[in-house]
């Protein structure tokens, strides 16, 4: 759409390697040209679940909670590895984090 380089926010969830898989395809080409960010919500019950283990059903929690948490993890490196940089977040704690983010790359001279 442009010819200059520009700041390109994606919002999405970054939780699944499967789902990100279209994601990642795109990206090299977007960032040869472009800083991309992208701008995820993180679920802050993960973290309440995964330290959680007083009974069985707990434990599962646990599990799935750490998972999920190990997914994340993994599709933000992939994504860095493409060149984009990621920020997660909690619902409230996004915002502030990308308007930080910004001003971060500004300061630093990559806009």
């Amino acid at each position: 759409m442009t010819t200059q380089r520009a700041l390109v926010v994606l919002a999405t969830t970054v939780d699944s390697p499967g789902s990100a898989r279209s994601l990642l395809a795109a990206l090299p080409q977007l960032t040869r040209k472009h800083l991309v960010v992208v701008a995820s919500v993180t679920d802050p019950s993960l973290d309440e679940r995964a330290v959680r283990r007083g009974d069985r059903t707990e434990v599962w929690q646990a599990a799935a909670a750490e998972r999920a948490r190990l997914d994340v993890a993994r599709v933000a490196s992939a994504l860095g590895q493409v060149g984009a940089d990621v920020v997660s977040a909690s619902p409230v704690d996004l915002p502030p984090a990308l308007a930080d983010r910004y001003l971060a790359l500004k300061a630093a001279g990559r806009l």
